[in-house]
């Protein structure tokens, strides 16, 4: 297991003094917030920067987490492959079954943490440059600053559409009124961010400095964000800077392993988010784990109230080594999520392990994508196949190619916040079929159907109430 630095308990302290964490425990550690402290008496030296740094990485693991895992509501609950069961169902299910509205709080949660993160890296990149340093470190800081800034925008642009382009720091998080930018703007600066980036970052770190943002992430995804905004070319180019012969990343060869904690940035891991207890363990096992009573290494407390559908269970073909290391049974024959697992805790949410957000495995299957149906796109799929003990597939399998790449894209990353935009590249028509389907299945009580209003999620009226000039999306209540 590599270690990381920004997990290290002095910096841990550091990074607190930065005004982030909108979830976390009250009186957590007695700082004064940022908002609070004269602005000439930050962002002076070199380790001011450093500290702001590593509390926007800090910032990002809070906006996978807080709000009862608010954006793994709208990323995976909201697909095909998971329901909410237990906990919040007035506001979990109502993403689910897409009854939420303006007030939801995965909507609200997920929309101010990701903005509070954008500040954050905003107010890097507005002060660093007066700041006397190296100014190759600097400007590395900076790039992992827009790294970030730029991963914000686009899980943001994906869920909610336009929305306001704050590019420079809003003093004590304020939010002035600001209309909201197209969506090619906001792509087109998510770009620019990543280019920038992937010219600056280094292309590894050593020691403590595992898991910081590197110049192969900004690459891959870089082509993430090519191939949602449908430039596959583009995609192509950014994704052969990650893929090709003597890459230094490869596919781990027991898929289980991923999740380990002694396997945390392993030469599978592009990018991901780094958790460490006891103060910063992972809270994914927490929020799909059963009841200690019930199952061995499940948790005091625990109601797995995420727990997979059924027809991702039966996506998964038979022999697939990926089934067992992603889904499992209680003794009552209810499925849970079994990745994230974590046999060592038994309560709360200190789970000893990383998310990831950027795999080798996704970079071959988007390279795959981006191709098109080829000899070439089928060998990479082949090769997260041939990990997973299955055999082969060409143009010869039954089926089109593109639903032969989404399948395999379902299996593989099951549960990583991955199935809902992987859908929303398809066809309109073929989604709204899809989660029609999955709707009925799921609900059949119900009778829910999805139009294409639905593959927007409604901005939130805390956004409404404060900025004047933004306006709903079409098909929710106007503010």
């Amino acid at each position: 297991m590599k270690k990381n630095i920004f997990l290290n308990r002095k910096w841990l302290v550091l990074a607190l003094v930065i005004p982030i964490f909108s979830a976390c425990s009250k009186d957590f550690l007695d700082v004064v917030p940022i908002d609070r402290i004269p602005k000439e008496q930050f962002y002076k030296t070199e380790a001011d920067l450093t500290a702001a740094v590593y509390g926007i990485y800090a910032a990002q693991r809070n906006t996978f987490t807080s709000w009862e895992l608010a954006l793994y509501n709208l990323e995976e609950t909201r697909s095909d492959n998971t329901n909410q069961n237990y906990g919040r169902q007035s506001e979990h299910r109502a993403v689910d079954n897409f009854s939420e509205e303006a007030g939801n709080t995965s909507i609200t949660g997920f929309w101010a943490s990701a903005y509070d993160c954008i500040n954050l890296c905003n107010a890097i990149l507005d002060r660093a440059p007066a700041i006397a340093m190296d100014e190759t470190r600097k400007n590395q800081m900076m790039s992992e600053a827009l790294f970030i800034r730029a991963h914000m925008y686009f899980l943001l642009v994906k869920d909610y559409g336009g929305i306001p382009l704050r590019l420079h720091e809003t003093g004590s998080f304020a939010n002035p009124d600001l209309a909201r930018a197209s969506v090619d703007d906001v792509y087109k600066q998510i770009i620019s961010d990543l280019q920038t980036a992937s010219t600056t970052l280094p292309p590894s770190y050593s020691g403590t400095g595992v898991g910081r943002a590197t110049s192969y992430a900004a690459y891959a995804l870089l082509g993430k964000v090519q191939l949602q905004k449908g430039d596959k070319p583009a995609a192509v180019t950014a994704l052969r800077k990650v893929v090709f012969a003597g890459t230094p990343y490869s596919l781990l060869t027991n898929y289980a392993d991923i999740w380990a904690p002694g396997t945390k940035n392993s030469s599978e891991s592009i990018f991901e988010l780094q958790f460490l207890p006891p103060l910063n363990g992972c809270p994914f096992w927490n929020f799909f784990a059963p009841p200690a009573l019930n199952v061995p290494g499940g948790i005091n407390g625990g109601t797995s109230p995420n727990t997979p559908t059924l027809s991702l269970i039966n996506s998964f073909e038979a022999g697939d080594t990926r089934f067992a290391a992603s889904i499992a049974y209680d003794p009552t024959g209810r499925p849970y999520i079994l990745k994230f697992k974590d046999a060592g805790v038994k309560s709360g949410n200190d789970a000893n392990t990383n998310f990831p957000i950027l795999r080798y495995a996704d970079a071959k299957l988007m390279l795959a994508e981006a191709l098109g149906e080829s000899s070439e796109a089928y060998g990479l799929i082949n090769d997260v196949r041939d990990r997973a003990h299955l055999g082969p597939i060409s143009a010869a399998t039954p089926g089109t190619f593109i639903d032969k790449l989404m399948h395999e894209r379902r299996v593989e990353f099951a549960f990583e916040c991955q199935r809902w935009h992987d859908l929303l590249r398809l066809d309109q028509a073929k989604v709204i079929s899809i989660m029609n389907a999955h709707l009925a299945q799921e609900f059949p009580s119900l009778n829910i159907t999805i139009d294409a209003h639905d593959l927007l999620a409604p901005l939130p009226n805390t956004e409404g109430q404060t900025n004047t000039l933004v306006v709903q999306n079409p098909g929710y209540v106007p503010f």
